[in-house]
């Protein structure tokens, strides 16, 4: 759920418009088209937010995928054959996102970690931080930067530590190609305070990006020829249509801002999952390749030397996809093997039993099983009166027969921990009142299609009520009820979430600085596991204590649902 789900987890879909762009040629800007002989090309390669992808395979759902570093491996071979200096880099959100991700940073951490082995495998030259990178604490980033044999960078981390140690993040790294100065600076989102528990960030502050930027791109600039960003952080709007984007927080997305801070040649994006081939604002050149491996982001800057200085001739990029025709290469799937052969035994054990088959479709829109059984872990687990949650992604499915870790895994895919908090009545009524704010009011306007709310729009388990889409947002809960009678505004609830929402992430800032009576040290993934292990039982029909009226915006925005693309929205 955090985007980094983050934060989280925070992810944005894919826009059409983005996509177009990615197949077009892109256009060079270029300050003398005739070139002269000495100028050098100075290749930059890129990914981001691969998310425990390795191998071409969806945990998920079970079945191969073309995503994944093993089919990039291909891809960034085929680019050095033609470049072997290119400089190859990432934005960061790279060790937690899958099951084996998982299952390597928490049940076995003897190994080294997967992820960072296949970087070092493709010889990475630098890492931004992503804030998933702070999922599994500090001692599990820890390792996992101690591993790693290229820099990770994060110059708006301010810190206690002391150069060099592991816990340490350089701001910045100078690397020479072709006699050409270039300097590397990263930056991660600032919003990890707001999606993570403290523990997971101790003697960490995180500074805004442009203030940080105009402090140390100066600095940078006056050591090299070419300046190069690469940060966690994308638009808070879609760079082609202009349509904000939902559900941010203030700082999250700066991409466009950073632009205006002098200095800078290139910016390589990521943390929004979306895609976008090039851009140029206030004369950068801006790039975000498509997430979990699903792409390979190019630069190509022509330099040049006069007066003993080289600067900037002309800078293009684009984005290479991975495509079912890409062979995920030998040495990748080498490495991946014995990591991925551990995670699938223990994905597929059995723990219980579902007597149907179910999905999560439309579990956001829909009283359904499966989230259900989320909601029920929750609500035994933390010893609460109430549970909220909300199916996060949309793509889970329980066929009949027996159920395996992995089936209820595809339950809860975000590494978020329980939290019991103290609200009154009508602080409950309020957070489902700003959950159902995530719907269109009905009926739409002409041509209007459906809001598909995200993991955002959460549902109470524990009481009942409707939501009335004819209302106002703020006025859309009626007959809520606790135990069969009227909900009294000042009763005082415990009310089970999960550390992201207490931090108010996705707006739900009721719950910030409630009296806290339970934290859980699991996931609630594995709450849902042990749930599932100790009760055997999968339910077959819905508790059916809330539903959506009237039904035909239900059915809209089912409609709405099927039509898209992408199973799991941010």
């Amino acid at each position: 759920m955090k985007k980094t789900l983050p934060g989280v987890f925070f992810c944005v879909l894919l826009s059409a418009a983005a996509v177009k762009l990615s197949a077009a040629r892109p256009q060079a800007q270029t300050n003398d088209s005739n070139g002269k002989a000495g100028d050098v090309d100075i290749v930059l390669l890129d990914t981001t937010d691969t998310h425990g992808r390795i191998e071409p395979w969806d945990y998920y759902q079970n079945k191969p995928a073309n995503l994944g570093l093993a089919k990039v491996a291909t891809l960034i071979k085929e680019q050095r054959a033609e470049a072997p200096d290119a400089l190859l880099l990432d934005c960061g959100d790279t060790i937690q996102g899958t099951p084996m991700a998982y299952y390597f940073a928490e049940k076995d951490t003897s190994k080294p970690n997967p992820m960072i082995a296949a970087f070092n495998l493709l010889h990475y030259d630098a890492m931004a931080v992503g804030n998933h990178e702070f999922n599994f604490g500090e001692e599990e980033m820890w390792k996992a930067k101690g591993e790693s044999h290229f820099p990770w960078l994060a110059a708006n981390i301010k810190e206690t530590y002391t150069q060099g140690t592991t816990p340490y993040f350089q701001p910045y790294i100078i690397k020479t190609v072709k006699g050409v100065r270039v300097g590397i600076v990263g930056f991660v989102t600032p919003g990890i305070p707001r999606w993570e528990i403290p523990a997971h960030y101790k003697g960490y502050e995180f500074e805004p990006i442009v203030q940080a930027a105009k402090r140390v791109i100066p600095e940078v600039r006056k050591q090299v020829d070419l300046v190069v960003v690469i940060m966690h952080s994308g638009f808070a709007k879609d760079p082609v249509s202009g349509e904000v984007w939902p559900e941010q927080g203030v700082g999250e997305n700066v991409a466009p801002d950073l632009t205006e801070v002098p200095g800078i040649d290139v910016i390589f994006y990521g943390h929004t999952h979306s895609e976008l081939s090039e851009k140029i604002l206030n004369g950068v050149l801006m790039a975000q390749p498509k997430n979990w491996g699903m792409a390979l982001a190019r630069a190509d800057v022509e330099m040049r030397q006069e007066g003993g200085r080289w600067g900037v001739v002309s800078k293009h990029s684009r984005t290479i996809r991975v495509t079912a025709q890409v062979e995920p290469d030998p040495e990748m799937m080498k490495l991946a093997e014995p990591y991925h052969e551990e995670t699938e035994k223990y994905l597929n054990t059995p723990i219980a039993h579902s007597s149907t088959d179910l999905s999560g479709k439309y579990a956001r829109y829909e009283d359904r099983p499966l989230l259900d059984v989320v909601q029920k872990a929750q609500l035994e687990a933390g010893h609460a009166d109430v549970s909220m949650a909300t199916m996060l992604y949309a793509g889970a499915h329980i066929p009949a027969g027996p159920v395996t870790v992995g089936e209820a895994a595809g339950l809860y895919i975000y590494e978020n921990t329980l939290y019991v908090v103290q609200m009154t009545g009508a602080q409950l009524k309020d957070a489902l009142e700003h959950a159902e704010g995530f719907f269109s009011r009905w009926p739409l306007a002409p041509g209007e299609t459906p809001k598909l709310p995200s993991y955002n729009a959460d549902q109470a388990y524990g009481v009942s009520y409707e939501v009335d889409l004819t209302k106002p947002v703020g006025e859309r809960i009626v007959n809520l009820q606790f135990h069969g009678k009227p909900l009294d505004p000042a009763q005082v609830l415990r009310v089970a979430t999960n550390n992201y929402r207490y931090t108010g992430g996705g707006g739900y800032s009721v719950f910030k600085g409630l009296p806290v009576a339970f934290t859980s040290s699991d996931e609630i993934r594995q709450i849902v596991i042990d749930y599932l292990t100790r009760t055997k039982e999968i339910p077959s029909e819905p508790e059916g204590n809330w539903k959506i009226e009237p039904r035909a915006a239900v059915e809209a925005t089912e409609q709405a649902a099927d039509a898209n693309t992408g199973a799991l929205a941010k």
